[in-house]
């Protein structure tokens, strides 16, 4: 079992969602059948990804075998009353759609401070770790601030981070300041929505385009210097990193996914990572798309 990449299932719900070609699947079972079949273990939805976890409960009612499901809890405001009894149904209403017995990953959808560090919202979701239909709570963020918080936090057991060739300034703040990472590490975003693979659209969707595309030149410099190619050097480098258990990929393709599972097989060279690292590692202010 290949159990290092997660499927995203967005593009499955939503046809145009981010950045990357809006190609969606023919057959969604023969997408997931293909996924089961490549050692792919565990799907990642939300009730935000249209109808994608409508999808994923008719695939299970006609597969063999069924996935590990993480999803996500939206639509939470700070110290309410009613944070529990949303955050359970939510959860209820998640596992009925994905016709599963539980969630093995949870997270916040929503990543600011106010939702993650609330107290009615923590005691909710210890609760719903204790009633067994989670096996897992976690939060999906975007900044060191927010990183730090949920490392520090007893309630969180993993976090959602972006993590890329393109920018992994978070990620190194943590491991510099952290002897350990006591919490597992999930990266999403390692092609950064797509631009790293498709870059026709870059000079018209990102204010900084020149920055990015000479990033983007730099590295095509090291992977060709290496004779690694640009795929197999995205995903194994994020797997490289301490503490990194997976990465979520989004796609509608079986042959993208086919050739990303391929690829996150990749051995690098320890010098050809410390390269790409100290690239990454720098701050950009590209690296984050809602400043696009």
């Amino acid at each position: 079992m290949f159990d290092k990449v997660i499927l995203g299932t967005a593009k499955i719900g939503i046809s145009d969602y981010g950045f990357s070609s809006n190609s969606s699947c023919s057959s969604c079972y023969d997408l997931f059948q293909k996924a089961a079949e490549l050692g792919v273990s565990i799907l990642d939805t939300s009730p935000r990804y249209g109808n994608a976890e409508e999808i994923i409960g008719e695939y299970h009612r006609h597969a063999d075998t069924k996935f590990l499901i993480s999803t996500k809890i939206d639509d939470l405001i700070p110290n309410d009353v009613d944070s529990e009894a949303k955050i359970f149904r939510s959860i209820e209403q998640s596992i009925s759609r994905t016709d599963v017995s539980n969630i093995d990953s949870v997270y916040l959808h929503q990543n600011e401070f106010g939702i993650i560090d609330d107290e009615k919202i923590l005691s909710a979701l210890s609760k719903l770790k204790e009633s067994g239909l989670v096996n897992k709570i976690g939060t999906s963020i975007y900044s060191y601030e927010e990183c730090e918080f949920s490392l520090n936090c007893d309630v969180y057991d993993v976090i959602q981070m972006p993590l890329s060739i393109m920018d992994s300034h978070i990620y190194s703040k943590l491991v510099k300041k952290y002897s350990v990472l006591n919490k597992e590490i999930v990266a999403r975003s390692i092609f950064l929505q797509g631009t790293l693979l498709n870059r026709s659209d870059i000079g018209g969707k990102v204010k900084q385009a020149a920055s990015m595309n000479n990033y983007l030149n730099q590295l095509d410099t090291l992977a060709k210097k290496y004779d690694v190619d640009i795929l197999s050097l995205a995903c194994s480098f994020v797997l490289s990193l301490e503490g990194v258990s997976s990465f979520i990929v989004g796609t509608a393709s079986e042959t993208n996914l086919t050739n990303i599972i391929n690829a996150s097989q990749c051995n690098l060279p320890d010098d050809l990572i410390k390269k790409v690292k100290k690239l990454s590692d720098e701050y950009k202010e590209w690296g984050n798309p809602r400043n696009w």
